[in-house]
């Protein structure tokens, strides 16, 4: 496993110290610190966590949202589903570099009694291990973080990995419960997320509490009723209408310093067009399911028309003259706002469609069909639309649509869910449609096998240098090895 385990360091430029001790000393390094405090260490982090595109490209792909254009060759790999342990690498690496920097947080915070801190950062672990498992199923765990004292870790059993999330989560509410003071100092501007309002990141927690639990749903003899029962007590609640959980560090106009998506999708700090931007468009599946299956006013937020005025994508697989960038739908002005938009953790609507399936499946108790409207509410006007739109929407007598004319409800809500990620939490998008089967994304029309892919190979990093312990999980198949929580 690869473990950088200085990365956290990157912000030590602005913590110049003093040299100590025998100034003849060549090991020391007097311009470069060895230590930086856990609040500063927590805004690279977060920010790091943000910043990461790997995953939601892939998410997009296989979530069944992006498709690649006609203008660029490649994408062998989102065209045919045949992809090996190079193929997004970057998933495991800096996922794993990222949770050493919250380790870090974790360790100096508990040691100085600042509980408010190795809170946020608990979150931020269980954030990022839940990646990870759905992303390739068991994973070093218990072992892990732990630099050369474990440099070959063993694997942990993915729901096991889950179990301890869901305790790592309530260990984060206990530690963020307790009152700001002198000696609980609050993060405040460190926090880049929410700014050091510890209820809202306890009701962060409690909504990927629930996400975890809720993800188990197929899972026989899961008490998934008792656990989200416990969430609930926690007293916090769940992302409330607005919450969504974004990144704002304060990206500027300048190489680098943009918001990661425009730049690496849109435009370069100079005014050029970014060296991808018509690399991806919409995919034909989502323009038709919004446009001919739904008839959603979000297309026109969602999606832009294409140089003759229409909404068209392209069929997931293909890539030709016809599918031109100019020909087929880009992104739209919900998704392409600025070079400072925020990057989305999590959105706030995710957490009532969460909330009502529990409540649908029996693990919950309330009113169903008013939390999906809150949902489906919610991602009309994070959208730009207003609150009535949504409900002239909602009045429709439309299967996925209205209430009373779904004829699955559980379908219903996942496919609600899955518009309102639309390229933003592209990979919880496709963890989703591994789950339930919904919506049913059709398989792109060069797949080399009649089947979707399930989940991401080890890494070349991992299998160089953990290569015992890869092995024993036998994995072959993108296809067939599915992760634990997977529809069968």
């Amino acid at each position: 496993m690869k473990q950088k385990i200085y990365s956290i360091f990157a912000v030590a430029a602005l913590l110049l110290s003093s040299c100590t001790g025998d100034y003849l000393d060549i090991n020391d390094n007097p311009n470069q610190a060895v230590s930086a405090t856990p609040e500063l260490v927590l805004s690279m982090a977060l920010n790091n966590t943000a910043s990461r595109l790997t995953h939601n490209q892939i998410g997009n792909f296989f979530g069944g949202y992006w498709a690649p254009s006609g203008s660029y060759s490649g994408f062998t790999e989102e065209r045919q589903f045949d992809y090996n342990a190079t193929y997004g690498s970057n998933v495991w690496n800096s996922t794993y570099d990222n949770l050493n920097d919250y380790q870090y947080i974790i360790d100096k915070a508990t040691a100085q009694k600042w509980p408010a801190v190795s809170g946020i950062a608990k979150v931020m672990m269980a954030y990022n291990y839940q990646i990870l498992v759905d992303a390739y199923g068991n994973i070093p765990y218990t072992d892990a973080l732990k630099g050369t004292a474990v440099i070959r870790p063993k694997y942990d059993d993915a729901q096991a990995v889950y179990d301890g999330l869901v305790k790592t989560l309530d260990a984060a509410s206990t530690d963020l419960k307790v009152a700001i003071s002198g000696d609980n100092p609050s993060p405040g501007a460190q926090d880049i997320v929410f700014k050091g309002d510890l209820a809202k990141w306890r009701r962060f927690a409690n909504t990927l509490r629930l996400r975890i639990l809720m993800r188990q749903s197929n899972i026989s003899g899961k008490d998934l009723k008792t656990e989200i029962a416990k969430v609930t007590s926690e007293g916090a609640g769940f992302l409330k209408a607005g919450e969504t959980v974004n990144s704002t560090p304060g990206y500027l106009k300048t190489a680098g310093k943009q918001n990661p998506w425009w730049e690496t999708y849109v435009q370069q700090a100079s005014g050029s067009d970014a060296g991808t931007k018509q690399a991806y468009v919409c995919s034909a599946f989502f323009i038709n399911t919004l446009q001919d299956d739904l008839k959603d006013p979000r297309l026109a937020r969602l999606a832009a028309k294409n140089n003759a005025g229409i909404y068209v994508g392209v069929p997931l697989g293909d890539g030709n003259d016809a599918n031109l960038f100019p020909k087929r739908s880009w992104f739209g002005p919900a998704i392409i706002k600025s070079f400072d938009q925020p990057m989305v953790l999590m959105t706030a609507a995710e957490a009532f469609f969460l909330q009502a399936e529990a409540i649908q499946r029996g693990y919950a108790t309330g009113d169903a069909k008013a939390i999906y409207e809150a949902g489906v509410t919610e991602a009309f006007t994070a959208a730009g639309l207003t609150a009535a739109d949504a409900t002239t929407y909602l009045a429709k007598a439309v299967n996925n649509i209205g209430w009373a004319s779904s004829t699955d409800k559980i379908e219903a809500i996942i496919t609600q869910k899955w518009i309102s990620m639309f390229s933003l939490t592209g990979f919880e998008a496709w963890s989703e449609v591994r789950r339930t089967g919904f919506p049913r994304v059709p398989l792109a029309t060069k797949a080399i096998q009649a089947k979707a892919p399930a989940r991401l190979f080890y890494p070349t990093s991992e299998i160089a240098t953990n290569s015992e312990s890869v092995s024993a999980q036998n994995v072959t198949s993108q296809f067939d090895n599915k992760i634990f929580w997977a529809k069968k």
